[in-house]
C-alpha cells in the first residue's frame, strides 16, 4: 500500500482521498443522525440544538482536510500552491471559530424557546458579548501566528479607541444606554412602557445596541435612541401590581338623608368582590357638597392588571353602585338649576 501511494501521481492521490472523503462524510452523516435521533427522545432539547450547530462546521472541516491534503501532494510542482499552504493552514482555525459560533447561537436559541423565567434580553446581551469575545482572541491569535506584535496592536488600538470615541460619541452613548438598560432592567421586551416627557408610549419590540424598537398602540414602529432612556423618566404600567378604581359620584341634595346608607352598602359590595384586592386600602366616604350635588368617593384597588378585564369589571362594580343608588330611592345627580322667582306687587 505505501508503494502504491508512493509511485502515485499528485492527481491519483488526490483522486483516493476523495473517494475516502466522500465515504467517511457518508459515515459521518449516518452517525451524527443516529446522534439526532438519540437526541429528540431526551426531554431536554439543549442537546438538539448543539447537534445541529456542530454539523455543518464538522462536515466543512471534513473537506477542508481533503482539500489540505490534496494540496500537500502537489506541494513542489506549483509555485503559488508552495506559497498558499502557510495561509491555508489558518482555515482550521476560522473553521473552529465558526463553530464555536454556532455553539453559542445554538444555545442562545435553546434558552429564548425556554418557558423558564430566564431573562430573554440579557440572554441576548451575554450571547452577543461572548461572540465579539470569540472573535477578538481568535483575531489576535491569528495576527500573532501571521507575525504582528499583539502589544502594538492593542496599543493602536487604544489609541484608535479615543479617536473613535470622540468621534463617535453618540453612538457609544447609545451602546452603553443599551448595555444600561440590559443590567438595571427599568423594563424589558414585551413590556407596555410611556414616558409623558418625550410622548413615547407602547409594547417594546426589541433592546437593541443602539436602539430600542417600541410598537406604538396605532400599530407604528418607533426607534429610540437608547442614550435617551438615561435621560428620562419611564413608567412601566404592564408591571402593575393593580389597578385603582377612584370614581366620585354626586346624588341630588334632596338625598342627602340616604347618603349613610348608600355608603355603608357600597362598602359592604366592596369587601365581599372578589375582584377588589383587601390587602389594599379601600374606603368609600363623602367628599363634597358640590355645585349640583353632594359627592362620595369610591377608592379601591382591582386584582386584575388586564386592561380590558379592568374595565369589565369596573363597569360592571359600578352597575352594581348605581343599582344601590337606586334602591334607596336616591338618584345620580347631573348638572340643575334652580331658578326661584320671587312676585313683586
Amino acid at each position: 500500500m505505501n508503494d502504491f501511494l508512493q509511485n502515485s501521481t499528485p492527481i491519483q492521490l488526490a483522486g483516493i482521498l476523495l473517494i475516502a472523503t466522500v465515504v467517511v462524510h457518508i459515515v459521518l452523516n449516518l452517525i451524527l443522525k443516529q446522534v439526532s435521533n438519540q437526541a429528540k427522545k431526551t426531554a431536554n432539547r439543549l442537546d438538539d440544538y448543539l447537534i445541529k450547530a456542530a454539523t455543518k462546521p464538522l462536515k466543512v472541516l471534513l473537506w477542508f482536510g481533503w482539500l489540505y491534503f490534496s494540496i500537500h501532494a502537489f506541494k513542489g510542482q506549483i509555485q503559488l500552491l508552495d506559497s498558499a499552504i502557510e495561509y491555508i493552514g489558518l482555515t482550521p482555525v476560522i473553521i473552529i471559530t465558526w463553530g464555536l459560533l454556532r455553539l453559542v447561537s445554538g444555545i442562545e436559541t435553546y434558552m429564548l424557546e425556554d418557558k423558564s423565567s430566564v431573562d430573554k434580553d440579557s440572554v441576548r446581551l451575554f450571547s452577543r458579548l461572548i461572540k465579539m469575545l470569540i472573535i477578538f482572541a481568535i483575531a489576535l491569535g491569528i495576527a500573532q501566528y501571521l507575525g504582528f506584535s499583539i502589544s502594538s496592536i492593542l496599543t493602536f488600538g487604544g489609541v484608535g479607541g479615543i479617536v473613535m470615541g470622540f468621534a463617535a460619541k453618540d453612538m457609544l452613548s447609545n451602546v452603553f444606554g443599551g448595555l444600561m438598560i440590559q443590567m438595571d432592567k427599568p423594563f424589558s421586551t414585551g413590556d407596555w412602557i410611556r414616558s409623558t416627557d418625550k410622548g413615547i408610549e407602547g409594547i417594546v419590540e426589541k433592546i437593541g445596541w443602539r436602539m430600542t424598537r417600541i410598537r406604538t398602540f396605532t400599530k407604528n414602529p418607533v426607534y429610540i435612541p437608547n442614550s435617551i432612556f438615561a435621560t428620562i423618566p419611564i413608567e412601566t404600567p404592564s408591571r402593575m401590581t393593580n389597578r385603582r378604581i377612584h370614581e366620585i359620584v354626586g346624588i341630588r341634595y334632596d338625598d342627602i338623608q340616604q347618603m349613610p346608607v348608600i355608603i355603608e352598602e357600597i362598602e359592604n359590595l366592596l369587601s365581599e368582590h372578589e375582584k377588589i384586592d383587601h390587602s389594599q386600602p379601600y374606603r368609600v366616604y363623602f367628599d363634597l357638597f358640590n355645585a349640583s350635588s353632594i359627592d362620595f368617593v369610591i377608592y379601591a384597588f382591582s386584582n386584575v392588571t388586564d386592561s380590558t378585564e379592568f374595565k369589565r369589571i369596573k363597569g360592571k362594580l359600578l352597575l352594581d353602585v348605581a343599582d344601590i343608588i337606586a334602591k334607596h330611592g336616591a338618584e345620580i345627580a347631573f348638572p340643575t338649576q334652580t331658578l326661584h322667582i320671587q312676585k313683586t306687587e
